[in-house]
């Protein structure tokens, strides 16, 4: 779509196909229009001339106004069904094309914009929110147009014949598709914004519940859980009972304005009809072309109620996706410049509000050293991962990585030089295989084994029945903390970048395993990568060339190490 939400009619093959299902339904509405119309008045002309006598019957003719009925007939079937396939189609082809938008917005956005929001809510907004969104092509805007198109065709037709009864079918049809709407929209609207609120929250609720049930479990939270989602559950009964009843009396009072204008109409026909304007065969023609004008307009109530729900949807994806913040232009890092970092009186906090997490702070890597950063939790040793991808900004000072400030560091280009082992990293559900194509879709089967081997994996790995395609469960669930760990540092290896950054990359190992990997981390690295290992684990600082303590919000170089052991 051209701007995402904001235009929800897209130019091209789709727009055109949105112009043709609005064509389509209202040809049905006004096929249907005209058969009742021409059927009123052709029943009652045979049954007058069938009463006038055989001479009278003989002269009427049938053949012509039994064909056009005929005609109509068919022309509804298929108008409609041509209207089911292609709106059906567009509303597909829309809820594809704001999903693809949406997502594309939202893979842009740095992870610390996104923090604050549950996966489930993220998760409910993107399959649900994104389809109420695309369905308001179906749900609102062809109802609507049929209606208004339609409603001033039957009216000026009913008009033709006599005027008051065409202004008689345009109040009823004014209070029915318009009036009616707005106070069925106004006494839902409340209803409305409490079931999307419950069952956002009530999404939320089942994927937390379902990512922690081991916790639950341990802290007997099984009944508190229960009675939450129970509460909401019945939250949402109510607000669509509500929204039901309010449905409910809309559909009665529909009826009953439809009937009331038929008679209306009838009454305004037998009017003319006494003054000599119109004759008798026309007065059912009438009432019957009223009760199906307000077919049009029936389904009015229902969309607005849909574009309530559409336009919330609206509003939530626009919250979960809003725009990238505006950049500078994107530079690339030179070919032949030397991956180094430097930072410069770095000052970061994550809101103005909240204390420094670093403050005239110093550092400098080259390209090729082995150093360690190290300090107590919450110094800030993981943020240096955050400024250098630009989850999150630094408000003081200068970075730059490869001689290019990284405020406008191109950003895409990172992954192909720069490995991070993330503290909390993600294993995809599947296989090993699975877990290590992902991180390098070019990777043949030797290069896996071979970046297994470094991870101490391999082993592991080839005592497994499936092998490679041994199953590692959500999350990496039916894998060890440590050999989740191991797969997650043997999928950033097989990408050989020319820089790691590993946090914690010997969590949940045993002191030979720790020992093992680091070893041959090490060994299979080029001698111009360049390895920034954050730990707490001061059993691995003897492998790297400096240390480099977080202290005061700065940047401390420690004692170097006087070998890395053998």
């Amino acid at each position: 779509m051209k701007q995402g939400l904001g235009l929800l009619w897209p130019g091209g093959p789709t727009g055109r196909r949105m112009l043709l299902g609005l064509g389509l339904a209202c040809m049905a509405a006004l096929a249907n229009f005209g058969l009742l119309f021409l059927s009123g008045w052709l029943l009652a002309g045979a049954a007058a001339a069938g009463l006038a006598g055989f001479a009278a019957s003989s002269a009427f003719n049938m053949a012509l106004p039994a064909a056009a009925v005929r005609f109509l007939a068919s022309a509804r079937i298929l108008a409609r069904y041509g209207e089911r396939v292609v709106t059906h189609d567009v509303t597909l082809r829309l809820v594809g094309q704001i999903r693809v938008w949406s997502f594309g917005r939202r893979v842009m956005l740095a992870p610390a914009r996104v923090a604050d929001q549950r996966s489930g809510e993220q998760l409910f907004r993107f399959v649900s929110d994104t389809e109420k969104v695309g369905h308001a092509y179906l749900d609102v805007a062809v109802p609507c147009v049929t209606a208004a198109i339609c409603g001033l065709v039957c009216v000026g037709i009913t008009g033709f014949f006599v005027p008051l009864a065409g202004g008689v079918l345009a109040m009823g049809l004014l209070a029915c598709g318009v009036g009616l709407p707005l106070v069925a929209g106004h006494l839902s609207d409340r209803a409305t914004a409490r079931i999307a609120l419950h069952q956002d929250r009530m999404h939320g609720d089942l994927v937390e519940i379902l990512q922690s049930l081991d916790e639950i479990a341990f802290l007997g939270a099984g009944d508190a859980m229960r009675q939450r989602l129970q509460s909401r559950q019945t939250a949402i009964r109510r607000a669509r009972l509500q929204l039901a009843a309010i449905e409910a009396g809309g559909r009665a009072l529909v009826g009953l304005l439809a009937v009331s204008t038929a008679i209306g109409v009838m009454a305004c026909a037998a009017t003319a009809r006494q003054h000599g304007l119109l004759c008798a065969t026309s007065l059912p023609m009438l009432a019957l072309g009223a009760l199906a004008a307000f077919e049009t307009v029936a389904p009015l109530a229902a969309a607005r109620q849909m574009a309530r729900h559409a336009l919330l949807a609206g509003k939530r994806i626009r919250a979960l996706c809003p725009p990238a913040p505006p950049t500078a232009k994107a530079m690339p890092i030179p070919p032949a410049a030397s991956l180094d970092l430097e930072l410069r009186q770095i000052g970061m906090r994550y809101a103005p509000h909240e204390p420094w997490v670093l403050r005239h702070a110093d550092l400098t890597i080259r390209q090729g050293e082995r150093v360690a950063l190290v300090g107590p939790s919450g110094a800030g040793k993981s943020t240096i991962i955050s400024l250098l991808f630009g989850f999150n900004a630094y408000q003081e000072g200068q970075m730059r990585f490869g001689g290019v400030d990284a405020r406008v560091l191109d950003a895409a280009a990172l992954p192909e030089m720069v490995g991070v082992l993330s503290q909390d990293a993600h294993l995809f559900q599947g296989s090993i295989r699975r877990n290590l194509a992902m991180a390098c879709p070019m990777a043949d089967e030797a290069g896996m084994w071979a970046a297994l081997e470094t991870a101490q994996l391999a082993s592991f790995v080839r005592d497994a029945p499936d092998g490679l395609d041994t199953l590692v469960g959500e999350a990496g669930l039916r894998l060890s903390g440590g050999q989740g760990r191991r797969l997650a540092l043997a999928c950033v290896l097989l990408r050989r970048p020319r820089w790691l950054i590993l946090d914690e990359p010997t969590e949940g190992l045993d002191p030979v395993t720790e020992r093992a990997v680091m070893t041959a981390l090490l060994a299979a690295l080029p001698p111009d990568a360049t390895v920034l290992c954050i730990t707490h684990r001061r059993a691995i600082l003897p492998f790297l060339d400096r240390t480099v303590e977080i202290v005061d919000r700065r940047f401390q170089d420690s004692a170097t190490p006087r070998g890395r052991p053998r």
